[in-house]
């Protein structure tokens, strides 16, 4: 496979394919997030593959184009931030799970969730393997720093003959929304891709109350891997002094080594109305080559007036970027 460069991302201008989203879900799932694309050119039925979660877990959709999709069906109850990794003509699915530890974890007489990330695959996106466990938070000392024991969208890549595997640690609740946010970013490398994996003992990248977008939580972290090393596209959380509330965007990383990476530009500014206005929260990029653009399917949240007990939605949008 070949990769795309950094100037791809650095030089692309991007603006948004349409000021709706273009996938919601239905009013009693008032929640659709951390979306994961394959293109058709990569997929085992010449379609376009979008996988994303809601409270009930991870649903599966089509698509003829890539910008109107169907859902399929549910592909795992409580699942959260699903990843796809594909080898050969094996596809992996990670993501995290979590549920209710009621025999090693106490604190306070409070039983605790116990975070995971687990792996199944498939040869055709429709039947699915047993689900193995790649990582628990139990593994990991810094996922209980701000909250319960907490791991996050997983994301694998191979990187110098090994497995890494990307993933968010702890979270904290803003102080004025009660969002959760992703504190932490780091990694953990395996020779083999069922593991075991050994995180680092430190986190890669970490919430910085002096940095002018990253001072309230690091946010998600999308790697993707380049020509020259990774990019990254980055959703942090950020006080606004102007508008005296906190708000996200999303920001261009790039590292040569996928440990140190660079604030190179903003690509998606705050958005100012509409329902992608209270935050922009995650996202996949994937490069077509033979249009010279990227496609970025990002998940966002804003006031929806037709809720009655949350009033607020998220739903995804898409973000294309051209060669300037």
């Amino acid at each position: 496979m070949r990769y795309p460069s950094f100037a791809t991302l650095e030089d692309a201008s991007w603006y948004a394919y349409s000021d709706s989203p273009i996938q919601t879900s239905p009013f009693y799932k008032p929640g659709l997030y951390d979306p994961v694309v394959i293109q058709r050119e990569e997929s085992p039925d010449n379609l376009w593959h979008l996988f994303a979660n809601t409270w009930v877990g991870i649903e599966h959709y089509t698509s003829q184009s890539g910008f109107d999709y169907r859902v399929q069906h549910v592909v795992l109850l409580r699942g959260h931030s699903p990843f796809i990794f594909k080898e050969g003509g094996t596809y992996y699915l990670l993501y995290e799970t979590h549920d209710r530890d009621y025999f090693q974890m106490k604190m306070k007489g409070n039983r605790l969730s116990i975070s995971r990330i687990n792996m199944i695959s498939s040869t055709d996106l429709k039947l699915w393997s047993k689900p193995k466990v790649l990582l628990t938070a139990l593994d990991v000392p810094y996922a209980s720093d701000f909250s319960e024991p907490r791991l996050s969208r997983p994301q694998l890549v191979m990187w110098e003959g090994k497995y890494r595997l990307y993933f968010g640690a702890s979270h904290r609740v803003l102080y004025d929304t009660k969002q959760k946010c992703t504190q932490y970013l780091s990694f953990a490398e395996s020779d083999t891709i069922e593991g075991p994996y050994v995180p680092l003992q430190k986190p890669l990248m970490a919430t910085d109350p002096d940095s002018e977008y990253c001072n309230l939580a690091l946010g998600s972290v999308k790697i993707i891997p380049c020509a020259q090393g990774f990019a990254a596209i980055q959703c942090p959380f950020f006080y606004d002094k102007e508008e005296k509330r906190s708000r996200s965007l999303m920001l261009l990383l790039t590292s040569e080594d996928g440990i140190k990476f660079e604030q190179k530009r903003v690509i998606m500014p705050p958005v100012k109305a509409g329902w992608a206005s209270r935050y922009i929260t995650s996202c996949d990029a994937i490069y077509r080559a033979e249009e010279k653009a990227w496609y970025c399917y990002f998940s966002a949240n804003g006031i929806d007036e037709d809720l009655k007990f949350i009033h607020f939605r998220e739903s995804l949008g898409l973000l294309i970027g051209n060669q300037r």
